[in-house]
């Protein structure tokens, strides 16, 4: 099995071998959302540029998103694009990492950082002191904020721990998750910051995600040979663990 392979060559292995890629099935499936998350995962570089472009130079104000708050429809619409773009990122990942060691980590990034962008977005554009509910929207500014860098911490995490991408990328993505949200609100130049490193390591993971194999195109004799090995690896998980996981 190749390090590239993701986990899923035992899965696609079982795809008939009268076409590419068969009825629909466990297999076809598996290769279905492999094929997209690889596609999706430039989003991640496209994530940082369109960041970095809206945040490039803001030293301004005192508020979260103070270019947010000057009328220009071409900051909000920028922004919104480049938080939408971080959570397809955020799919793509969870999509690649689906049967990797840190898929869990990788799931549980892709829900906090998307319940950070729904807190986030409303507020954001928002005055600081505009009252909502008790509060005011700064708070909850920060707040989304913080819940997004939770999510990019994460996903990060499990791109370190998955052993299909380069360490490197994965620590330069926990180190731009608080630049991108809390601290970065906090601080402003800081988004830019964690957009270029996010790009850096957006850039290595997407042209890493494109070198990952389908396994389904494998020859009939290598699918036998994978399946055979596969279902020898279950019997012997059932016999020891009593399930699998």
């Amino acid at each position: 099995m190749s390090r590239t392979d993701a986990g899923v060559a035992v899965v696609a292995a079982a795809a008939p071998g009268h076409s590419p890629i068969g009825p629909v099935t466990n297999a076809t499936w598996a290769w279905s959302v492999r094929r997209f998350a690889r596609a999706l995962m430039w989003t991640l570089p496209g994530y940082a540029v369109a960041y970095g472009a809206i945040t490039l130079g803001r030293w301004d104000g005192v508020t979260p998103l103070p270019y947010l708050e000057n009328g220009r429809a071409f900051h909000l619409v920028g922004w919104v694009v480049a938080v939408w773009l971080g959570v397809m990122a955020l799919f793509a990942l969870a999509g690649l990492l689906a049967a990797a060691r840190s898929r869990r980590f990788a799931a549980i990034g892709l829900m906090v950082g998307l319940a950070g962008a729904v807190l986030w977005l409303p507020f954001a554009v928002l005055p600081a002191d505009t009252p909502v509910y008790g509060l005011d929207a700064r708070t909850l500014s920060l707040a989304g904020g913080a819940v997004y860098s939770a999510g990019w911490l994460l996903a990060g995490w499990a791109v370190v721990h998955s052993g299909l991408f380069n360490r490197s990328d994965g620590l330069l993505l926990m180190l731009a998750a608080p630049m991108v949200g809390i601290a970065g609100l906090l601080v402003g130049p800081l988004q830019t910051v964690g957009a270029l490193f996010t790009l850096a390591a957006g850039i290595g993971m997407a042209w890493t995600a494109g070198r990952f194999v389908p396994s389904v195109h494998a020859t009939p004799p290598e699918r036998t040979s994978a399946a055979a090995a596969g279902a020898s690896a279950v019997a012997a998980q059932v016999v020891t663990t009593g399930g699998v996981n």
